[in-house]
């Protein structure tokens, strides 16, 4: 992710001034790297998982921890505000939870507006996947009147000006008209009723996750007191992005205050909660990962400066408070790693491994190499396809019938089965580049996955080969003396037989089964000409597609 700061904002922040080259070399430690320098702006690329850095202000706090500037655990108090946040019932199903807080004295100019926004925007594309697991409101507290209601509302009831515009618009209208509705508006679009965001004086603050209110949802210069809500489907992550955005308001000069969130079964929630996690690491786990022989003292202060607290016990147990901004703190593990950051990897001496070893390619890899190399040598030509397709191409048009694995929450049913044969797959390429002259022999080297409800994991993963020619005609005799060549180059000369079977995608009487010592692990024939119009070929066709053996090893 890309995070563009304007460098003097980010060296204010800091504290201390920088060359662009020591930023940069402080930021390469941080595994955050600079992209490009223009002017007063700067472009940094972010590491996927420290999604608190996606802002001038995260990126300044962790340098600052690192310079030992500002080292151990931020410290973010929060203030109870007593205002209250009331969650009616019927959004089970919608869009469930909500968390938010007040901030009152943001510093605000019309730079950081735009920055507070692009973080708003960073965090619900990342961490909110797009809005769908989370999104982020922000609007002007003092214009608020409490306590808030957000609830299901009829889409046509849902009237107000949405940010941009001065004419107000119902719901169907803003999904309909507003770029942020056409864009977002999938997410609701399917329920009866929508979620609602309004105060106890009937002001629409939002409709949540698509668009704020003009009124109250528009921050301008004179917005010193800034009221933050987060709504979505998985409670961790709405706290987490709201925990991200109040601490980098925070950042700015703004005071924390907490909202009591009322759901409809009575429970009460207070929100934020910055209170720092607490995780344990042994000092033995921290030697054996990273390799470096610490003190405890080196320990310590390795992790204030990746904004921790620490502290050692007697048997070698490290206790360790975690900010609760730091969303990609889930393990041990994570903290270790942070050790070496903290560390500086550019402090760590480089050692020749104590067993030298020689690397090789896996049996199966060289046999699939092996195949390759047969293949084109029969001017059969490679292609490459995603292991994910429909159960159109692999069922229907195919005339097969055999079980499919499916995917969870596809989103396109082109992509909502694995593949449980290549010659579909095959056949489905022919049938997109009939422009190309003939004849045309195609192949493909890869996995197969069949459901199994003895294997650990209920699917099979099976390596295979298919091939495929097309032309204006075509031979069966041919593709058996090339089944038997490919058959005879892997060293399997008098192992392997042909055995006549009627198999729907070819033509009766014109299909075999492949048997390797008796055991059946192949097939091939000429394609009925019911599938060929299926896949909108229009030339005869033959085909095969062999299994090989997971362990290379016939």
């Amino acid at each position: 992710m890309i995070v563009s700061c304007r460098i003097d904002s980010l060296v204010g922040l800091i504290g201390k001034k920088l060359a662009i080259k020591e930023l940069e070399d402080i930021l390469f430690l941080l595994k955050a790297e600079v992209e490009r320098v223009e002017g007063n702006e700067i472009e940094i690329e972010i590491n996927p998982d420290r999604q608190d850095m996606l802002s001038a202000e995260g990126i300044a706090r962790a340098i600052k921890a690192f310079l030992g500037i500002q080292k151990g655990l931020p410290s973010f108090p929060v203030k109870k505000s007593g205002k209250k946040v009331i969650v009616e019932k019927g959004l089970a199903k919608i869009r469930k939870f909500i968390s938010c807080a007040i901030v009152k004295g943001v510093e605000i100019n019309e730079e950081l507006l735009v920055d507070y926004m692009h973080l708003q925007e960073a965090l619900t594309a990342t961490h909110g996947r797009n809005r769908r697991k989370a999104s982020i409101g922000l609007y002007v507290h003092d214009d608020i009147k409490y306590p808030v209601r957000y609830y299901p509302e009829t889409p046509s009831k849902i009237v107000f000006a949405p940010l941009g515009y001065d004419e107000e618009m119902d719901g169907p209208s803003i999904l309909k008209s507003h770029e942020k509705g056409i864009e977002f508006g999938s997410i609701i679009s399917s329920f009866k009723k929508w979620p609602a965001l309004a105060d106890s004086a009937g002001q629409f603050l939002s409709l949540p996750p698509i668009i704020n209110s003009n009124d109250l949802g528009r921050l301008t210069t004179e917005t010193k007191n800034v009221f933050v809500e987060v709504t979505g489907t998985h409670l961790p992550t709405v706290n987490q992005a709201l925990n991200i955005m109040v601490t980098s308001l925070g950042e700015r000069g703004g005071a924390i205050e907490s909202v009591t969130i009322q759901y409809p079964d009575g429970s009460l929630m207070e929100t934020p909660d910055l209170k720092p996690l607490v995780m344990k690491v042994s000092r033995k786990d921290i030697i054996a990962l990273t390799g470096l022989e610490l003190t405890d003292e080196e320990i310590i202060e390795s992790l204030t400066k990746m904004c921790y607290n620490a502290r050692m016990s007697s048997k070698g147990i490290l206790t360790i408070q975690v900010p609760q901004y730091r969303t990609d703190i889930l393990h041990p593990v994570d903290i270790i790693e942070d050790v070496a950051v903290g560390y500086g990897f550019d402090r760590i001496e480089p050692t020749l491994p104590a067993t030298m070893t020689v690397g090789r390619l896996q049996p199966l890899t060289r046999l699939k190499n092996r195949v390759r190399d047969l293949l084109v040598g029969m001017k059969y030509q490679e292609i490459m396809s995603y292991i994910l397709s429909s159960p159109e191409m692999m069922q229907v048009n195919a005339n097969r019938r055999d079980a499919l694995v499916k995917t969870g929450n596809p989103k396109s049913s082109d992509y909502s089965v694995l593949r449980n044969a290549l010659l579909p797959i095959l056949l489905d390429f022919i049938a997109q580049n009939q422009h190309v002259d003939l004849p045309q022999k195609v192949f493909e080297v890869g996995d197969i996955v069949v459901p199994s409800e003895t294997a650990e994991t209920r699917i099979n993963q099976i390596p295979s080969v298919s091939g495929l020619t097309t032309d204006v005609s075509v031979n069966l005799t041919d593709l058996m003396n090339e089944i038997g060549f490919l058959l005879r180059g892997m060293g399997l000369d008098g192992r392997f037989k042909f055995v006549p079977s009627d198999n729907p995608t070819f033509i009766n009487g014109r299909s075999a089964v492949i048997t390797i010592d008796d055991e059946p692990c192949g097939l091939f024939g000429e394609i009925n000409p019911e599938v060929l119009e299926n896949f909108a070929i229009g030339n005869p066709a033959v085909g095969f597609e062999i299994h090989l053996p997971r362990d290379g090893q016939w």
